[in-house]
């Protein structure tokens, strides 16, 4: 499965604001720098991720985004489907009928490894993958 850069560049703000202290605002000039990242293309991503209600957006001093929910309840598809919208089934072959009942010649296979690639996304947890990666420095960015 393959994601836009605007869900790679979502999911690696978020991974960055869940490793900082829970409750505490993250600039998205912040979020920027550390990723080597244009600043008008993550406030953009991090303004579509609060639209959407994964990130809350504090303005005024001291303000910035932080978590709407707890790090551990957020998961690789709650950021993609925030960016790319709901990830629909489609068929291999770019078929416009193929179903259950209207299989085209890889449709089973697909749809197995379609629904383990889901299944991935979503047991994987913004909060564990911060965890993870903040422990060997170096590796987000």
């Amino acid at each position: 499965m393959m994601f836009s850069k605007s869900s790679e560049c979502a999911l690696r703000a978020m991974i960055y604001i869940a490793a900082r202290k829970p409750g505490t605002p993250v600039l998205s000039r912040d979020v920027a720098e550390y990723l080597g990242m244009p600043i008008q293309c993550i406030t953009k991503i991090m303004r579509g991720l609060a639209k959407r209600g994964l990130l809350e957006s504090l303005k005024g001093r001291g303000g910035g985004f932080v978590l709407t929910r707890n790090a551990d309840s957020l998961n690789i598809l709650d950021v993609v489907e925030a960016v790319e919208g709901r990830l629909t089934p489609h068929c291999l072959l770019g078929l416009k009928v193929c179903a259950d009942e209207t299989a085209c010649p890889v449709h089973c296979q697909w749809a197995q490894l379609r629904g383990q690639e889901m299944e991935v996304l979503r047991q994987q947890s913004i909060g564990a993958m911060a965890q993870m990666l903040f422990a060997s420095p170096g590796n987000l960015a």
